[in-house]
């Protein structure tokens, strides 16, 4: 790099090292760690896709040395297994023949015992050695073939790599070249995982698009990327939501979740409802002291869109949950928002309101000045 004999002294004089999100520090918005340290580390440039590992290992079973290897570890368990066989039946020929007179060496015997007992002695430790040898044969036999089959799969690993490096830069130019710059194989990744609505979905699939190979084509392609950012706009995150529910609460209600349904959209899922786990965080988050703190966000709770695992998140301490109510819930939004509460459904009519809503009803206190709360 830069004609420089190591890379050693790049990174000691040129580069910068600028580890947090400093665009985040300045509009005063939560930072976003997780991509800063994937746009700082050396694996941004490696591609996800790529095959590191095989998908079906039963194919090195069919490779000629392999099943040449499997061959003689066979052949060499079933020769060990025989002359164990041929062992064992000689030793319990030995000791039913001489019983415990096998443990008395000193014991008076006539002189054709002692020989004969002496002969199967003989016998038995020449068959002991034989079976010891054979099991050492059958050990390297399987080491060998354990070492053949790693051999062969990283050559295969290999191979694959090599022809994903030439094969897929012409599939990615295909793609684009009619038009679809995103895999179809994310987008259904992404679907499946439920960390995009389909307002994202349709953000994607209008914003990162070929340009227009006329005007008026050009033209309806930032059209359809305007409405579709547009759409986004109202997709919830997270947020209160803002979509109104048919019953208001009383106030005796407070201290109890709503027996009546919310809305279609903040509405938990059939099987949430059915879910003890949601029952017992909805719980949780509507205390029935000044004094109680939970530890579970309930707007987080209230929003569907989310994945059940940021629904149900459990924060260290009622402090970590005041710092993410505040961060994330309170001061992206203007003074004069308005929103529902997911889980009892009173309506809030600015973020005052909502912090009162949220320690008064759900225990989350913020004790920020009202500069940082953007109150002022």
């Amino acid at each position: 790099m830069l004609q420089h004999a190591s890379i050693d002294t790049f990174v000691r004089h040129y580069s910068v090292g600028i580890h947090v999100d400093a665009q985040a520090i300045v509009r005063g918005l939560p930072a976003q760690k997780q991509l800063m340290r994937f746009a700082c580390s050396m694996s941004r440039s490696i591609d996800p896709r790529r095959p590191y590992r095989l998908e079906d290992s039963s194919c090195i079973n069919d490779i000629p040395r392999v099943r040449t290897l499997e061959e003689r570890k066979q052949v060499r368990k079933q020769d060990r297994d025989a002359k164990k066989r041929t062992y064992e039946n000689a030793q319990a020929a030995l000791q039913r023949e001489f019983g415990d007179n096998l443990l008395r060496r000193n014991f008076p015997q006539p002189r054709t015992i002692r020989k004969r007992r002496k002969a199967q002695e003989k016998r038995v430790k020449k068959l002991w050695q034989k079976f010891d040898n054979a099991d050492e044969q059958y050990d390297r036999s399987v080491k060998q073939l354990r070492n053949e089959k790693g051999r062969q799969r990283n050559l295969l690993i290999r191979e694959n790599l090599e022809r994903y490096k030439n094969e897929q830069p012409v599939i990615d130019s295909e793609r684009q070249l009619s038009g679809k710059v995103v895999d179809e194989e994310v987008l259904v990744a992404l679907e499946r995982t439920g960390y995009m609505t389909p307002q994202h979905m349709t953000l994607i699939d209008t914003v990162l698009t070929m340009p227009g190979t006329t005007i008026e084509k050009e033209y309806e392609r930032r059209i359809a990327a305007i409405n579709a950012v547009i759409a986004v706009c109202d997709a919830e995150e997270g947020a209160p939501s803002r979509r109104r529910v048919t019953q208001k609460r009383s106030a005796d209600d407070v201290d109890m979740p709503p027996a009546a349904p919310l809305s279609k959209r903040q509405n938990p899922t059939a099987s949430d409802k059915s879910d003890d786990t949601f029952s017992k965080a909805i719980a949780s988050v509507c205390v029935k002291s000044p004094t109680e703190r939970p530890t579970i966000c309930f707007i987080c709770l209230g929003s569907p869109s989310l994945p059940q695992r940021e629904r149900l998140w459990m924060y260290k301490n009622p402090g970590s949950l005041s710092r993410h109510f505040v961060n994330r819930h309170i001061k992206p939004f203007s003074n004069d928002m308005h929103c529902e509460c997911s889980i009892c459904g009173e309506k809030l009519e600015s973020k005052s309101a909502l912090l009162n809503h949220a320690e008064r009803v759900h225990g989350t206190v913020s004790r920020s000045s009202k500069t940082a709360l953007g109150l002022t």
